[in-house]
């Protein structure tokens, strides 16, 4: 695999992260009056909010929406390596929030919804781009200056 194609991947696994930000990744449980008791990430974040933790839940939708699209511009936009670097810390940075805001909603949200296996894809699908990224990272190292050229 190179540098290409781990960029076109990346870019992928990205877009993905945003468009599950939209898929059911949870379900309504208990006394629900409504047809629909899918719970969408957004939902989740609302209801999570509703409960008290508005902040925590602000915090982790600036970082579910700003993140992925974050890694998508550093991988395009940034110098070599620079930019396999940025993303790397940045795709850290948001499957450290995605596995701690849903281990806590899963924790807090227990009488009112139950996860899919959804928030579990999220995490590895961001854990899967981080360690694409570091291999990035290493197939884009400065090349060793060869033997003739050292003695110089």
């Amino acid at each position: 695999m190179n540098k290409k194609q781990i960029k076109g991947i990346v870019i992928v696994l990205q877009a993905f992260l945003v468009a599950a930000l939209f898929l059911p990744a949870g379900t309504i449980t208990g006394e629900v009056k409504i047809n629909d008791t899918s719970l969408s990430v957004f939902g989740m974040i609302d209801r999570y909010a509703g409960m008290g933790f508005s902040d925590d839940a602000l915090f982790y939708m600036v970082m579910a929406c700003a993140f992925p699209v974050a890694i998508i511009l550093s991988i395009l936009f940034l110098k070599e390596r620079t930019n396999f670097g940025a993303a790397v810390v940045i795709s850290a940075f948001y499957a450290t929030a995605s596995a701690c805001f849903f281990s806590s909603a899963k924790r807090k949200m227990v009488d009112y919804a139950t996860l899919t296996s959804i928030p579990y894809l999220i995490i590895f699908v961001s854990l899967v781009s981080m360690m694409l990224l570091i291999l990035g990272f290493f197939y884009a190292a400065p090349s060793e200056p060869d033997e003739k050229n050292k003695n110089d």
